[in-house]
């Protein structure tokens, strides 16, 4: 699984310039609303694969325990969880809708479904 970082890196790059787009050329107050889920996706995509490949290298070059397979699916599976959070933060502040209990909300969904992930999973 590690051979897919390169993809993720032109994901990453592609996204970047996507988002760079967005912002400097796309007005807020005309925009349609694709564009507003095109960004986030496009945050999202940015988010987890910049954190992934950081994370990835990171760990791999601090500690050398496990498989480089190891290190990948659990630098991007943690990634995902912050993208995610950061994602639904933004659509939450697109739509005017940032408020403690919402944001508590999103932080208790995210973590129930990290810690049904990491740990309710049966193991084969």
């Amino acid at each position: 699984m590690h051979r897919l970082l390169p993809v993720a890196f032109l994901i990453l790059c592609a996204s970047i310039f996507g988002l760079a787009w967005i912002v400097i050329e796309v007005n807020p107050d005309t925009a349609a609303w694709y564009i507003f889920a095109l960004f986030t996706f496009l945050l999202f995509w940015i988010v987890f694969c910049l954190l992934g490949l950081i994370l990835y290298f990171l760990r791999t070059r601090l500690y050398r325990r496990y498989s480089a397979n190891w290190y990948f699916y659990t630098s991007f599976k943690m990634a995902f969880f912050i993208a995610v959070f950061i994602a639904t933060s933004a659509v939450l502040a697109i739509l005017q809708l940032v408020s403690l209990l919402n944001i508590l909300l999103v932080i208790l969904a995210i973590s129930l479904f990290a810690l049904w992930s990491y740990s309710w999973k049966k193991k084969s």
